[in-house]
């Protein structure tokens, strides 16, 4: 339990960050009173690999159930108060009972509790299929963002770069901030991506659990080991040497640059495996899992007509909702250029 007389259990080695966390879990302390059962930090500041430009990840955890309001509250607090933070701040709420029930990975194997009961010994793992879900889900986030195109428009497979004209192909869409709130051009989406790929792969091939940057890219070197990992290791690395900021150095851009080259060709690897994954998940498991399967092969628009044919036998489930979903998706692939079979 949070106490009224806020001190903070772990720390960092970054006593600036420790003086954000402080303010920050305080605030959190004073909206939420007598509602936080723990409040953990994850990421790279969690595991020592943190860069300059490093997000600060953190997780509260609320006592047993939300009660009304708390998570909209939450998540209006992360808004407002992320913009003053002399860090980029990341900030996640979970109900205590849900972690018990479903198990958890990043925060039960490599987190620091900050304040608060420590639950981590109570949590379970998350079972193997429910993380090879959670990481399969993740990547289209990072593929689908970096790409514009008209609102409700599906990605086309394959994919082209987010920008051929660019000189990192678009895999700097997003600035990194510094600690003084300065921008500049990043490729911390090129670095996340090529994580969460090796995350899948891992969690697939390998049937393990990763739960930080560095654990998943060595974790493909010693398990899964394709043609994939020495692109994803220098793509690691140079985050290493550069924290997430585009280097100077012509030569070091020009080394940058190949890599971006070489990430497309890893997104369509990602997408055609991800194909079959959605056909197979929208015939079984729970309804919300086949319901987001389903939304996800509206999605994305895959050539050829298997996918229509999938969408199209489920407008006879006996779940409304399903059949919804599955009609929506077909209207999709109708209109931006799929025949429903």
């Amino acid at each position: 339990m949070v106490d009224e007389e806020l001190s903070l259990v772990g720390l960092t080695e970054d006593m600036h960050v420790n003086a954000v966390l402080y303010g920050f879990i305080g605030l959190c302390q004073m909206v939420f009173p007598g509602r936080l059962r723990s409040v953990y930090l994850l990421g790279s500041h969690a595991t020592s690999e943190a860069v300059e430009d490093s997000d600060i990840d953190l997780v509260l955890v609320f006592k047993e159930r939300f009660q009304e309001g708390e998570k909209e509250r939450a998540e209006r607090l992360r808004h407002y108060v992320g913009p003053l933070a002399r860090f980029p701040l990341d900030l996640s709420a979970v109900e205590e009972a849900r972690l018990l029930e479903q198990g958890e990975v990043n925060l039960k194997l490599s987190s620091v509790l900050l304040a608060g009961e420590d639950l981590r010994e109570r949590i379970p793992l998350m079972p193997m299929d429910r993380w090879l879900r959670y990481c399969m889900h993740r990547p289209y986030m990072f593929i689908e963002r970096a790409r514009a195109r008209a609102e409700g428009e599906p990605l086309r497979y394959p994919l082209g770069y987010p920008d051929p004209r660019g000189e990192l192909y678009g895999y700097d869409h997003r600035e990194a901030m510094d600690a003084r709130g300065q921008l500049h051009r990043g490729f911390k989406e090129l670095v996340t991506l090529a994580c969460r790929l090796a995350t899948v792969e891992v969690a697939s091939k390998a049937g393990r659990h990763t739960s930080s940057k560095q654990d998943a890219i060595e974790a493909h070197r010693q398990h899964v080991n394709d043609a994939w990992t020495p692109l994803f290791m220098d793509i690691y690395e140079c985050r290493k040497r550069w924290g997430y900021r585009v280097p100077e150095a012509p030569a070091d851009r020009e080394h940058l640059r190949a890599l971006c080259a070489r990430m497309l060709e890893a997104e369509n690897h990602f997408l055609a495996g991800y194909r079959d994954y959605l056909l197979a998940e929208v015939r079984r498991g729970e309804l919300p899992d086949r319901l987001l399967a389903v939304q996800r092969l509206g999605d994305i628009l895959y050539p050829g007509d298997e996918v229509p044919a999938a969408l199209k036998a489920l407008e006879d489930a006996p779940e409304e909702s399903l059949r919804e979903a599955a009609r929506e998706s077909l209207r999709k692939l109708k209109q931006y250029g799929a025949s429903p079979a």
